[in-house]
Order: C-alpha cells, then sequence, then structure tokens
C-alpha cells in the first residue's frame, strides 16, 4: 500500500485532489478535480454521450487513484439508468481516510456510493482483482491493485479508456509505445483513449503504436487535452 505522502488539496473549482509530496504532483488539475474529470475524461472518451444514449459501457482507468473518476462517471451512469462495467488499474491506492474524505467533499450527494469506492479500495490487496463487484443492478467496479505494466487486459472490450497516471516525468513507462500497443489492442473498434497529457513524446508513441490523436481545449488552466482511437477504427466519436 502506499505510504502516507498524501494530502487532501482544494482545487480552483472548490473541488478537491490529493497531493503526492514525494512526487511533487497532484492526482487531479490543481485547476479544478470536477472539472478535469468531467472534460478530460467522462466527455472527451466519449462515455458521457455513450451513458446518454443508453450504450452499456466498458470503461477502464489507468490510475484509478482515490476512485473519483469511477464515481463521477457512475453517477452519469445512475442518471441514465445504463449500464456501466469499470475496470481501474492502481498499484498503490491511498489510504481509505484519505480517499473518503475527497469523495465525500467532491460528491456529498453520492454517500453510497462513495462508501462503496472506498470500501472496495480498502479491500485492496497487492497483485490482485476485486472482479465485478455490483454497486447496483447497473453498475460494477473492478479494481486491479498491480503494476499496469504487468496486468493482462482483455482483447477488445473496453469502449473508453481513462489515461490518468502520474505523468511522463514520474511514470514514463505508462506513456510509451509498448504500453500504449497493449491499450490499443484492449480497446473496442471505435472506443476512445482520453487524456491530460499532449506532450510530443507521448504523441509520438500513440502514433506508433497504432493511434490518430487529436488535440481538444482544455478545462481551465489546461490549454488542450488529447484523445486518441486506434488507427483500424472510424473517426472519433464527438462527446
Amino acid at each position: 500500500m502506499q505510504k502516507n505522502n498524501l494530502q487532501l488539496l482544494a482545487t480552483k473549482d472548490g473541488s478537491y485532489t490529493l497531493y503526492d509530496t514525494e512526487r511533487q504532483e497532484t492526482y487531479h488539475s490543481k485547476f479544478g478535480a470536477t472539472a478535469e474529470s468531467e472534460t478530460v475524461f467522462l466527455h472527451n472518451a466519449g462515455v458521457y454521450k455513450r451513458l446518454t444514449n443508453q450504450q452499456p459501457t466498458a470503461v477502464l482507468e489507468i490510475g484509478f487513484g482515490s476512485g473519483y473518476n469511477f464515481v463521477h462517471t457512475a453517477q452519469h451512469a445512475m442518471t441514465s439508468k445504463c449500464a456501466l462495467h469499470y475496470t481501474g488499474l492502481e498499484m498503490r491506492p491511498p489510504p481509505t481516510d484519505l480517499a473518503r474524505s475527497l469523495l465525500k467533499s467532491n460528491a456529498p450527494q453520492l454517500v453510497a456510493l462513495c462508501d462503496f469506492t472506498c470500501d472496495v479500495l480498502s479491500k485492496a490487496l497487492p497483485n490482485s482483482e476485486s472482479g465485478e463487484l455490483p454497486f447496483d443492478s447497473l453498475t460494477t467496479l473492478n479494481l486491479v491493485c498491480a503494476d499496469a505494466l504487468d496486468w493482462a487486459l482483455p482483447e477488445g472490450y473496453f469502449d473508453a479508456i481513462y489515461l490518468d497516471a502520474f505523468s511522463i516525468k514520474n511514470n514514463p513507462d505508462l506513456w510509451c509505445k509498448p504500453f500504449l500497443e497493449k491499450l490499443r489492442i484492449a480497446t473496442k473498434q471505435g472506443g476512445i483513449l482520453a487524456t491530460y497529457c499532449v506532450s510530443r513524446s507521448f504523441r509520438d508513441a500513440l502514433t506508433s503504436a497504432g493511434y490518430k490523436w487529436q488535440k481538444l481545449p482544455g478545462p481551465k488552466g489546461k490549454r488542450e487535452v488529447l484523445t486518441a482511437s486506434p488507427t483500424n477504427t472510424p473517426d472519433l466519436t464527438k462527446a
């Protein structure tokens, strides 16, 4: 488990993130954790549109962290009455008390969903997965507590991938061609990868790994973000 080098930090949109004092990096944008989750992931990955249209959706998140992107996505699945199968990979889950504080600060109206997420986090064991745990009849969560580089992913399974790992500086292997090829193989035809990273080296790695990518306007504090789809799929779905 992650040692306690984390602090709860208020972001500029009034929501909270965690700050890793060792890596000197936040889990979500310091300009707005909720704004980043909403724009960069839920909308840009096409998940909001899919759920609104009641298309059952499988999401993979690289860098599950406190589980806030899951809670935010599951909230919309519940509103839309649409099936959501969510898999999160997290090598070092944060302390449950910090995750609980963050989730209940950011989503105080979703007590049961926040408690469910924290319960899953609290039971996470190294190099294991929780399996498909149901929150309700439509939403399931599978938390994988392992190195994403080593964990086998099902081929052609995910409609959307949230690539929300720590930055290239702190976690370079998750932004390179070999891992991106692994993600591409795990993506359904027409699936979308969404991320906050737009660096040149990452864009080059995406192209080499068989993706077509595009930059999109980012939320406040982030000029540009990025989406990508495998090159053998139709044009990127508009969120």
